[in-house]
């Protein structure tokens, strides 16, 4: 297994059966709750900035890590060409 340690300027801090180790990512998606959390919403939209909804900002119904990774990995894959839902 892996356990997260910490997010900061230097990367995502894990340790694993191995040790610690410090991986040097740009940006870090957190999955949690289980509350459509789209309190930044719509002061986006009155900047003209249309948001991607995914995971539980798009629909909380149950605890669903899954769906929440396929959606982020889907809308990675295709970010470029991609047309957020209105």
């Amino acid at each position: 297994g892996v356990r997260y340690d910490s997010i900061d300027d230097s990367g995502l801090h894990i340790t694993t059966k191995a040790g610690p180790r410090t991986l040097a990512v740009d940006c870090v998606v957190v999955c949690a709750g289980q509350i459509s959390e789209t309190a930044l919403e719509a002061p986006l939209r009155a900047l003209g900035v249309t948001p991607f909804l995914i995971g539980g900002a798009h629909l909380a119904t149950e605890l669903d890590a899954k769906r929440a990774i396929d959606q982020g990995s889907r809308l990675a894959a295709e970010i470029e060409t991609a047309r957020p839902e209105k």
